[in-house]
């Protein structure tokens, strides 16, 4: 059974899979409104680059990038973690990154992967 969006697989239906936590995207803004919301209003074409739209992994290799850390390690270990995983790795490292995957969600409740 097919867990994505039939038309370009860049969705996934739920987050239950562990797995799936280093591909789920997010808003990475603090007070962005919601992708739904964003696209009743009409104002969705945007929403990606206002909402800082990324993977927790990706969010967290900006912040240690920017800091002027090597991301590589991060980047290869954090496939295997869980969302709950990552944010205490994240935190072990100085990384205090916001990540909301709910925030990114479709109209129709699917969750963006990359």
């Amino acid at each position: 059974v097919a867990r994505t969006d039939e038309e370009a697989a860049t969705m996934i239906d739920s987050n239950i899979d562990p797995l799936d936590h280093p591909h789920i995207k997010g808003a990475t803004v603090k007070g962005v409104e919601p992708l739904y919301e964003a696209i009743k209003k009409g104002t969705d074409k945007d929403w990606e680059a206002r909402a800082g739209c990324m993977t927790f992994p990706d969010a967290v290799a900006a912040a240690l990038k920017k800091a002027g850390k090597d991301t590589s390690k991060w980047l290869k270990d954090s496939l295997k973690m869980s969302l709950t995983q990552m944010r205490k790795a994240a935190g072990d490292m100085g990384c205090d990154v916001h990540f909301d995957w709910d925030a990114a969600r479709s109209v129709e409740g699917y969750f963006r992967i990359k």
